[in-house]
């Protein structure tokens, strides 16, 4: 899937106004990845989606998927899409919603029938095969629409929030949904607020802000870019005197019975246990504290929250 110069504008019918939702988004997603799509609400993510599914027209730029342009039909033969809000109708029952989907995907009659009874079952529903969607939990409907995004096989998923609505269990059969796509050269592109599932699935994230791209990359490139810390665990005691030079590599907390020292700079690591040992001090653990997705997307939105009033001063 390849993205050029991709940008939304929408216009109010009444005040004129407009509000730019995407701009000037240029992304590849190659071919058997998972790809992660995070952004704040507002950010463009569902924009995105939906250009790429065909339900909003871009006002600039062009898209691909598997080496088809967005505005020819046949684009999506092989995509199965998960929107954010997805419609059912509420007269049906799951396996006939599935066989509906499946005979619209291209499937035949016996087909699409096998499909529909096979994701049912696969997606955790096949105890109540007779019950109406209008029945429905919001954690079902959003199983039924994995299974409808995927009845067909297809070669690209998109899905707009697929863990919404789903208690732990939910979450975890949708992972391992998406891993199995993986597996079977299956391109995966997501958009999630549940970033420790991004981090564990996700081959590449991309943050986008305010309709930005802000940073591309692997999870770990991500994450591992980000300054480290190193924290030590020791016995607490009346007095924990280290030298007055350390003041900005270090920062101490006290807890019940211990106390905590967290560093970051690693290269004082092996004069602080030094230290501790030479105060009598007993060490607990040493442990090494890895950044985490979310707290570089955290860092990313602060840094683009500030840049905006920035740039508009400037301009």
């Amino acid at each position: 899937m390849r993205v050029e110069g991709l940008s939304k504008v929408y216009r109010s019918n009444w005040s004129r106004k407009t509000t730019r939702g995407l701009d000037d988004l240029n992304l590849v997603v190659r071919r058997g990845e998972v790809f992660g799509y995070l952004g704040p609400n507002g950010a463009g993510k569902t924009t995105t989606l939906k250009i790429l599914a065909g339900l909003l027209k871009p006002t600039h730029g062009r898209a691909w998927l598997l080496g088809t342009p967005i505005e020819r039909i046949e684009s999506r033969r092989s995509l199965g899409f998960l929107p954010e809000q997805p419609y059912f109708y509420d007269y049906l029952t799951g396996p006939e919603y599935l066989e509906f989907v499946a005979r619209l995907s291209g499937l035949s009659g016996r087909e699409g029938t096998r499909a529909a009874r096979q994701w049912f079952g696969r997606v955790g529903l096949g105890e109540r095969p007779r019950l109406v969607l209008r029945k429905y939990s919001k954690g079902m409907l959003q199983r039924l629409g994995l299974a409808a995004a995927l009845v067909h096989a297809p070669q690209l998923v998109i899905l707009d929030e697929p863990m919404s609505g789903l208690d732990p269990f939910g979450r975890r059969d949708v992972r391992d949904l998406i891993l199995e796509q993986r597996e079977r050269g299956v391109t995966v592109m997501f958009s999630s607020h549940i970033l420790p599932d991004v981090e564990l699935l996700c081959d590449r994230v991309a943050i986008v802000l305010n309709g930005r791209l802000e940073r591309l990359a692997t999870v770990g490139e991500l994450v591992n870019g980000q300054a480290a810390s190193i924290e030590v665990r020791v016995a607490d005691c009346p007095v924990l005197e280290l030298p007055a030079g350390w003041s900005g590599c270090f920062s101490l907390a006290r807890r019940t019975g211990e106390s905590v020292i967290t560093l970051t700079d690693e290269s004082r690591l092996q004069p602080l246990l030094a230290l501790l040992v030479q105060q009598r001090v007993e060490v607990r653990a040493v442990t090494p504290q890895r950044g985490t997705l979310e707290e570089l997307f955290m860092a990313a939105a602060s840094d683009a929250a500030y840049r905006a009033p920035n740039a508009r001063r400037t301009a």
